[in-house]
């Protein structure tokens, strides 16, 4: 496993990146005082050791009419799925649609998955014909956001 980075340019590009993954290698060396060539060989080097795992477009989930998220607590019956992990169970709700995260979690429940939906309605049947009628799901616990103060993805390096 690649260590993290201590080369302090290293750390104040991969935060430059967080902020705007868009900006050109031009607009990076500026920012970071490097050659472009330096840039460029660092920003390679962070996605073979996989501190970059990719990119992506984040999109404005209330303008696609996502305006509904949602927690779900998830409890494991081992015996109704004898052959299944909890990872395994956790990775088949991964799959379904408008999840976002499954964490595997320590305590009372086995695993919380977080999904977005157009509507409590759609993401009820998420919930009740989806999620339940996974083998080894005994139960869910559902929790709904009224409201989104702060969601990001941002590590602070």
């Amino acid at each position: 496993m690649a260590k993290f980075p201590e080369d302090s340019s290293e750390r104040e590009l991969l935060r430059a990146l967080q902020e705007n993954s868009q900006r050109s290698l031009r607009e990076l060396s500026r920012q970071l005082e490097l050659p472009i060539s330096t840039v460029h060989e660092k920003i390679k080097r962070l996605e073979r050791d996989g501190f970059i795992r990719g990119y992506r477009a984040i999109l404005d989930e209330r303008k696609l009419g996502f305006t509904v998220t949602g927690f779900i607590l998830v409890s494991v019956n081992y015996s109704a799925a004898p052959k299944a992990t909890q990872a395994d169970i956790a990775a088949k709700a991964a799959k379904l649609p408008n999840v976002q995260e499954v964490h595997i979690i320590a305590g009372e429940w086995d695993f919380l998955v977080k999904a977005k939906a157009r509507s409590i309605e759609e993401l009820g049947k998420l919930v009740t014909e989806r999620l339940r009628n996974i083998p080894g799901v005994e139960k869910t616990l559902s929790i709904i956001t009224y409201e989104t103060v702060r969601e990001d993805s941002l590590l602070s390096l």
